[in-house]
Formats: structure tokens, sequence, C-alpha cells
């Protein structure tokens, strides 16, 4: 086998292993935003599909910033609704992104990664999650956030 080859087979493995370890996240995704700016009524859209087993369950909200965002925080306004249990709730989460003294919170370089915890939730089995996110900045175009993402992680049987 390739040095190439051997290195493929190795990072395919170690991707595997690291993401059978997580079986606590039941959903994770990213939307993108537009390239040229999120504006704001650009609402972002997630659904988590049908949820294999009743429980508590965590969720976040993770962000993909680069330098070109030029605010210190971010608000987000939430809204979610349980399609079988048709009730809805909304949240405006603040999102810190840079500290007092002007450095980055986040994780990364360029492109600089954050999870803020949105929650609990308590899901039956079969129910679907619908959430929508969109900003609340005074600037009607936000520039520098990339991506904007869901992550739902099961806390109790």
């Amino acid at each position: 086998m390739s040095k190439k080859n051997s290195l493929l087979f190795l990072t395919v493995a170690l991707t595997l292993i690291l993401a059978s370890c997580n079986r606590k996240t039941i959903y994770s995704h990213y939307e993108h935003t537009p390239l040229a700016g999120w504006e704001k009524n650009d609402t972002l859209k997630f659904t988590v599909p049908a949820i294999t087993q009743s429980g508590t369950y965590e969720e976040e909200i993770a962000l993909r910033v680069t330098t070109d965002y030029h605010f210190k925080e971010l608000y987000l306004l939430v809204e979610q609704s349980l399609q079988n249990a048709g009730t809805a709730r909304r949240n405006t989460l603040l999102c810190p992104l840079v500290s007092d003294e002007g450095a980055y919170e986040g994780k990364g370089t360029y492109y600089i990664q954050y999870v803020f915890p949105l929650g609990r939730i308590q899901l039956e089995q079969g129910e679907l999650l619908h959430i929508d996110i969109r900003h609340n900045m005074k600037r009607e175009i936000l520039q520098g956030i990339t991506d904007v993402g869901v992550r739902l992680k099961r806390t109790s049987d």
C-alpha cells in the first residue's frame, strides 16, 4: 500500500471512529449564508428528522465567522416549532464574539468557530423539530458570517 493510500485509509478510519464515539449528537447541520452578506430577512431553515427516542435534548447554535465581521456580538432570532405537538417558541440569542480587549472568543484564525447553548427541550418519539434562524442586528446586511449551524444532543433516557 502506498504512503498516499495509507494516509487516506488512516484519515477515513479515524473519522469513522470519532463519529461513532459521539452517539449523543443526533443532529448537526450547517447552512451557508450568501457571500455578499447575510440579509436581515434571509431566514436559515433547519428540520430535525423525526425523533427516534423520547427524552431531553440539549440545543446548540454554531457559527463560523471571518475577520470581516466587525461587531463584538451577534443577536439571533431563533424560532422553533414541533410539528406533531403544534407548539412553538421564540428566543433571542446573544452571541458574544469578541472580548472587551478585542480578542476573538472562538477557535480558529481566519474562520473562527463558536458554539452557543440555546437550552434544553423535551422531545417525544416521532416529533419533527423545525428551527428558523435570522439575525437581529441593526444593519440590514452582515458580512463575515459564513455558516450557521444547529446541533441537538441527547442528555437523558
